[in-house]
């Protein structure tokens, strides 16, 4: 068997270092945990950057992707494929009211690229507006609506030009640029994950929505991470009680295998032309078995219990560190959660996974956590008793420090 130690300098030397590398090497996984090669255990709150949405090995998902991949498990969509027609059927039973049409793909970049050309196609309109703080990938036009400077710098030249980023909330600044400009489209995540699981202000959704309407604007929802069922509900926009022209979706979507979807009202998705927008593997029958079974398993029940234990969560992260001096702010809604912290956040988290807890982060000071919906609370629990301990070892070691 090829050794933690081995595995890890074997992809130091040959893959390209584009990953923040975290010191874990994962061998196998169920439910809410990893374990590496010796057997140690993690609490996995991470889950693949919110993919493992209804946890690792999952069963139901396992059995289909087995059975699909007897049958046939890569046919273009050139071809019909019951597979393919099968998640259509479930997809559009949950589709926000009047998006009815939808292009497949491979991840949630690829959906972000597919609403960029037919917002501006189907508007006939060259400007986006976009949010400060959002994230929407890093292929190139995803990345020109991605406003981080650390993504875009080395790529400016390459960037879609007429793309203007507001500040996430500021409601006047979207209605000025929508009218004095033919603004083809603007896309917005409802809660931004990347940017430190920032939620707006009650009204902005709501006034955005009803403005993107006036002007003629598409109002595209960027669901990739905050979508299927992580806020509580099937879409996040859906707390605010809006409905998009154009959403994207992915990550979670093919329960660990690789899927995007753009999905939109059919008067706008119609009009990309046969060969303006393909794929090789999108639409895939094996992506599909496993759609199909992520949406059918959100509709039993997980949608429910991904709101009832991000209350838990959050509600114990208040409980055990609302009072700690280096945490600054405890935020989120369902299981989208984050923790903004007064220092940065880098020993701390490499202190969480040496004892057994595995999560995201934002920015230099934000641990974030996107738990599979299948956690339990006694793994939320000890999670949180993870985090705390890694909080107070903090302190202590800044205490010998500082005696030194």
């Amino acid at each position: 068997m090829m050794k933690n130690g081995l595995t890890e300098e074997i992809e130091d030397r040959y893959l390209a270092g584009t990953y923040q590398k975290i010191p874990v090497v994962a061998a196998r996984a169920k439910g809410t945990k990893i374990w590496d090669m010796n057997g140690k255990e993690y609490f996995d709150f991470m889950s693949g950057y919110g993919v493992a949405i209804l946890g690792h090995s999952n069963n139901a998902i396992t059995e289909a992707i087995k059975k699909q991949v007897d049958e046939i498990y890569i046919t273009h969509t050139s071809v019909y494929s019951p597979a393919r027609a099968r998640f259509l059927r479930e997809l559009m039973n949950v589709t926000p009211t009047g998006l009815n049409m939808a292009y497949l793909s491979n991840s949630g970049a690829e959906a972000i690229e597919a609403a960029l050309k037919i917002a501006v196609k189907s508007t006939k309109r060259k400007k986006i507006i976009s949010m400060e703080k959002g994230y929407h990938g890093k292929t190139l036009g995803a990345l020109s609506i991605t406003h981080s400077a650390k993504y875009r710098s080395s790529f400016e030249d390459m960037l879609i030009p007429g793309v203007e980023f507001v500040k996430f909330g500021d409601y006047e600044h979207v209605h000025t640029l929508l009218k004095k400009e033919d603004v083809a489209a603007v896309f917005m995540e409802p809660i931004q994950g990347e940017g430190g699981i920032n939620l707006p202000d009650p009204q902005f959704l709501p006034s955005v929505r009803e403005a993107t309407s006036s002007y003629g604007t598409l109002l595209v929802m960027d669901e990739i991470q905050s979508g299927l069922g992580r806020t509580g509900k099937m879409w996040a926009h859906e707390n605010w009680g809006i409905t998009p022209d154009i959403m994207t979706i992915g990550k979670g979507i093919g329960g660990g295998i690789p899927m995007g979807v753009t999905v939109g009202k059919r008067e706008f998705v119609e009009s990309l032309g046969i060969g303006e927008q393909s794929s090789t593997t999108g639409g895939n029958p094996l992506s599909c078995a496993a759609g199909e079974v992520v949406i059918k398993e959100l509709r039993n029940g997980m949608i429910k219990r991904a709101s009832e234990m991000g209350k838990y969560t959050l509600q114990r992260m208040n409980e055990e560190t609302d009072s700690h001096r280096l945490v600054s702010q405890t935020r989120g809604i369902g299981m989208m959660l984050a923790m903004e912290l007064r220092v940065r956040f880098v020993p701390i988290l490499m202190d969480m996974i040496d004892l057994g807890l595995i999560t995201l982060y934002s920015g230099i000071n934000t641990i974030r956590m996107l738990p599979p919906y299948t956690v339990s609370k006694e793994e939320v629990d000890r999670a949180i008793e993870i985090l705390k301990t890694a909080l107070d070892q903090y302190i202590k070691k800044q205490g010998r420090n500082d005696q030194k």
